[in-house]
């Protein structure tokens, strides 16, 4: 496939609302002798003025903190990353704010961690607020609290990020600046006849293999992450371009459907509600399911009753999200719970009419109700 990519930018073949990502590494170099991060921002300014609304989301604020304070080396204690983190982030903000106040616009800092998304009251309150940012004329820059982000908190990394924000502002297009030029069909540091994939119509085993595994050494340069963050973007109907940042001028040629890098094509095919519990809500627990709950569900559109539960783990309430494993403990899906997890376990593989007798109730709720259940 190829040619004018425009038609997959939005409506009318317009990207008018962009969430552009910038890595640490990239901001770390130099444009026309410049510093990188005043290039960026004036192609950012240049597409404000053409019309477009723009979030940048960006790193950089751990290597800011060991610039100032004189680590030649990224600790390993994670109290000493998070306390790098704060000094940084202040910085990186400062070098923000000063940037855009050269073209006339003012910025805003937005610090992130998984829980902020995963709760769908907070979705939407950030849905909002960026909307009003955007009404005020002010430029969203958003980054990973890095000081307060422990590992279930985190998003992973700022391209996992970027493709999440996207679909909190439904985005009409994620672009991902990176030292990577595209997705290539094998490794190009190692295979010289290596050749460019310049559009993805889906994300499936072929292309992940492509990408390698994080710990293999086949990965090129980070390029799992990415794949994982154009599966978030695309089965929410957001088009996402990978493409190398080296000079932000590229971002002008994007934005016009230019083919660079690589582009995956959007799900045409989305529910949102159901995209965000499959995606971005947060897990609390699990529950296992025995084979005939597993082929209910998978036969046809069903609920997940108490009867075919046979193990509960994790502490919840009703209504986190909760993943969904099968007899030999492989995952099948995850939903929303109906019950807290104490409920839940004392009325495990109980038919309807028990569970009525259990808990006192005439009225019973599916454990997961089939408009909250998703499956992998």
């Amino acid at each position: 496939m190829t040619g004018n990519w425009k038609p997959f930018y939005g409506p009318n073949g317009i990207a008018r609302r962009l969430v552009i990502k910038v890595g640490s590494s990239t901001l770390s170099t130099w444009i026309d002798g410049a510093p990188y991060l005043d290039a960026f921002v004036t192609v950012i300014a240049d597409l404000r003025k053409a019309g477009h609304e723009v979030v940048v989301v960006t790193s950089g604020a751990v290597a800011c903190g060991m610039q100032r304070l004189g680590f030649s080396e990224r600790p390993r204690e994670l109290a000493q990353v998070q306390a790098l983190a704060a000094v940084g982030q202040a910085d990186l903000m400062g070098r923000y704010g000063a940037s855009f106040l050269r073209h006339g616009i003012q910025c805003a800092q937005i610090l992130l961690t998984h829980e902020d998304i995963a709760r769908r009251h907070h979705f939407l309150s950030l849905r909002h607020t960026v909307a009003e940012l955007f009404e005020l004329g002010v430029v969203p820059v958003v980054n990973e609290n890095d000081t307060v982000a422990t590992e279930e908190l985190r998003f992973g990394d700022n391209d996992r990020l970027a493709a999440a924000f996207s679909t909190v502002l439904e985005a009409d297009l994620v672009i991902l600046l990176s030292d990577i030029a595209c997705l290539y069909d094998r490794d190009p540091r190692t295979e010289p006849n290596a050749q460019p994939v310049r559009e993805v119509a889906r994300i499936d085993d072929a292309i992940r293999q492509m990408a390698g595994s994080a710990g293999s050494g086949v990965g090129t340069g980070g390029m799992v992450s990415k794949i994982q963050a154009a599966q978030i973007a695309v089965e929410a109907g957001i088009p996402l371009v990978i493409a190398h940042g080296g000079d932000p001028r590229i971002l002008n040629r994007i934005a016009l459907g230019s083919p660079e890098g690589t582009l995956f094509h959007p799900n045409k095919k989305v529910d949102r509600r159901r995209h965000w519990i499959g995606y971005l809500s947060k897990l609390h627990g699990a529950v296992t399911v025995d084979a005939g709950a597993v082929k209910a569900l998978r036969s046809r559109p069903a609920s997940l009753l108490p009867i075919g539960v046979v193990a509960v783990s994790g502490h919840f309430m009703g209504g986190d999200g909760v993943e969904i494993r099968g007899p030999e403990g492989e995952v099948i899906g995850r939903g929303l719970v109906g019950y807290d997890h104490k409920t839940l376990e004392s009325i495990v593989g109980l038919r309807s009419d028990a569970v009525a007798d259990k808990l006192g109730r005439s009225l019973i709720v599916p454990v997961i109700h089939r408009n909250d259940l998703v499956l992998i």
